[in-house]
């Protein structure tokens, strides 16, 4: 395979995964909490170029590895600048105040971090998730028996005092993220921590009540990535094309006689 084959198959390759990141962008920018996603791109050697992946399988490829160029290689890496903040009037809308800090989620897989604060009640009465996850307190999830409940400014949980004062039922447990580069995205808006990545500390919360951090998408110009990634893309589709045609013909041409 030469030179202009493995550079334009890869770099299509990258213009691909590129639309996939933006198309998943544009389909949460009203998502609550949920952080763009952008890619990050180096030049590779050629040790990890598509032609020494292939030379185990394909004793053809091995030959052109003195002469193949390095090519670009993209990783995936989250954007967590905070999103704005929209007032809602939900008692159990709450966003965070500080963009490192999370709110902690158990789930089936264990513990997961996010932003997005549209809580609501189960059939139980705990505090959860919209996907129905359990939400951390101080002790453990919060369960509410009372009507009225809402979320204070210090991640306090409390019960409207109808039938007499207010009533402290559980907190919110906030962590921080020194270094929020240890977070791996899994699912829309939730994190994990990846492996051997610092632990967050437990915080005092700092929440705004009533209010939820919206997606840090741009819609305008996620829509402007959206053409100019597409228009890439077809344009290395051509390009391939016509480095195809161009071997064809060189074939042909060697073939005939003077």
């Amino acid at each position: 395979m030469d030179r202009g084959t493995y550079s334009v198959t890869t770099l299509g390759m990258a213009k691909m995964r590129q639309l996939e990141v933006v198309n998943n962008n544009l389909a949460n920018v009203n998502t609550p909490g949920f952080k763009k996603q952008v890619l990050v791109g180096q030049e590779q050697s050629f040790e990890q170029t598509l032609a020494r992946l292939v030379s185990t399988q394909d004793p053809y490829a091995e030959g052109d590895h003195d002469r193949m160029s390095g090519v670009v290689s993209l990783e995936t890496q989250v954007d967590f600048t905070q999103g704005p903040v929209r007032d809602t009037g939900n008692p159990l809308d709450v966003a965070l105040a500080d963009p490192k800090d999370f709110f902690v989620i158990n789930t089936p897989q264990g513990v997961r971090y996010s932003r997005a604060g549209n809580f609501t009640l189960n059939s139980e009465g705990i505090i959860v998730t919209q996907d129905g996850n359990e939400v951390q307190g101080d002790g453990g999830a919060i369960s509410v028996v009372a009507p009225g409940v809402s979320i204070d400014s210090d991640g306090s949980v409390v019960v409207d005092g109808n039938q007499g004062p207010r009533q402290l039922v559980g907190n919110v447990q906030v962590v921080h993220f020194d270094d929020v580069s240890g977070l791996r995205p899994e699912g829309g808006t939730r994190f994990v921590l990846a492996p051997n990545a610092p632990q967050p500390q437990v915080v005092q919360a700092r929440i705004l009540p009533r209010s939820l951090e919206m997606s840090n998408v741009s819609a305008i110009s996620s829509m402007i990535d959206l053409v100019s990634t597409n228009r890439g893309f077809e344009a290395y589709t051509r390009t391939a094309q016509t480095i195809d045609q161009m071997n064809q013909a060189a074939i042909n041409q060697v073939g005939k006689r003077n």
